[in-house]
């Protein structure tokens, strides 16, 4: 009753606002609204939106505003998607550029030389593509289907060219759903299977590991996600948010021989990833399933070569001192517009391979 209550002050206050001071929001819905708003109900809709968005600001309104859109309209703002059940999705898998292609394309042409630049270097390199959220949970998209991730796949073809190095495609047996509801990132599930099939990779190729790691897991928390913050739901009301999920405190605890003033010996193993690399105890996993320690150099952000890219332009000589480097990057960063360092990169290629 006092949810119910909430929301329709919400609603009339914002009508209210609508009549008295919100002509300008009232007509231009009115002058852009098609025949087709007025048949699939998008016309509804944005009147329900020009209501919320005319209620006076506060911080305490802002949230009910964002908590009443979500629970009612069903809207997450213009970079989340609300997906069934509390499930939110990134809008940057799901929607499409025209220049996707051409990003796309650049990045197959980059492939093969970010390859041979670390296999020079005498490293062995495994390459793990990270499937989409939207294409591992398409059931909870709502109404919608992954296409844009499946147009991404079609790289998997570029990958199977490649000479040299491992490929990692982690879908099969994937446990589900591997992601976290309010996160782009693989939940711990996820990321433990994850970890495990890359260590398989890597034992095949280089032998077990010798360090004694254990796994330490610690007490259950409440867990934020990005896209619950991107959205803006973290102010919402309780009864209006989507309900926090339970993340595990986990970490690898490496025992080393030796004394204090002996020399460590460097990673055998460095992790050069995105986001993913850094989230839901990723790097802890791989360290235990591995028995080695891994140098993490992972970049939030990253996309598809950031680390990479610093790696063989900042630091080639710990590159090659390692045995194996484990490329993570995520599907998505496919068709995301190039970095600056990625474009310094193909240009400097391009300019190679004309002379």
């Amino acid at each position: 009753m006092i949810r119910a209550l909430l929301v329709l002050a919400v609603i009339f206050s914002g009508l209210a606002a609508v009549l008295t001071r919100g002509h300008d929001a009232l007509g231009e819905v009115l002058r852009t609204t098609t025949v087709n708003d007025l048949t699939n109900g998008q016309f509804a809709q944005h009147i329900d939106k020009a209501i919320f968005n005319a209620v006076p600001r506060s911080s305490t309104l802002d949230g009910l505003v964002i908590g009443a859109q979500y629970r009612l309209l069903h809207d997450a703002g213009r970079q989340v998607h609300a997906g069934c059940g509390d499930w939110l999705y990134s809008i940057e898998e799901l929607r499409a550029d025209r220049s996707d292609a051409d990003n796309m394309k650049a990045r197959a042409e980059l492939l093969p030389y970010l390859v041979r630049s670390v296999l020079r270097l005498g490293t062995a390199l495994v390459i793990v593509p990270v499937p989409d959220k939207a294409e591992r949970v398409e059931e909870q998209l709502c109404g919608m289907r992954a296409l844009q991730s499946r147009s991404r796949d079609h790289f998997r073809e570029e990958l199977a060219r490649i000479d040299g190095a491992i490929i990692v495609d982690v879908r099969p047996a994937w446990p589900r759903p591997g992601y976290w509801h309010e996160d782009t990132h693989w939940d711990q599930s996820g990321a433990r299977f994850a970890a495990d099939k890359i260590a398989q990779a890597i034992t095949v190729t280089i032998g077990p590991g010798g360090d004694k790691v254990r796994l330490s897991e610690g007490a259950w928390r409440n867990r934020t996600g990005d896209l619950a913050r991107l959205a803006g739901l973290t102010e919402a009301p309780i009864r209006l948010a989507p309900a926090p999920e339970q993340e595990r405190d986990v970490k690898a605890e490496i025992q080393r021989g030796g004394g204090l003033l002996d020399d460590a010996e460097d990673a055998s193993v460095i992790l050069a990833g995105s986001s993913f690399s850094l989230n839901s105890a990723f790097a802890d996993y791989l360290q235990v399933a591995l028995s080695r320690e891994v140098a993490q150099v992972s970049e939030p952000g990253g996309g598809f070569a950031g680390a990479l890219l610093g790696l063989l332009e900042k630091n080639p000589s710990g590159l090659a001192k390692a045995k194996v480097v484990i490329w993570e990057w995520p599907m998505r960063s496919l068709t995301a517009p190039l970095t600056d360092a990625e474009r310094r990169f193909l240009e400097r290629l391009r300019k190679q391979a004309a002379r």
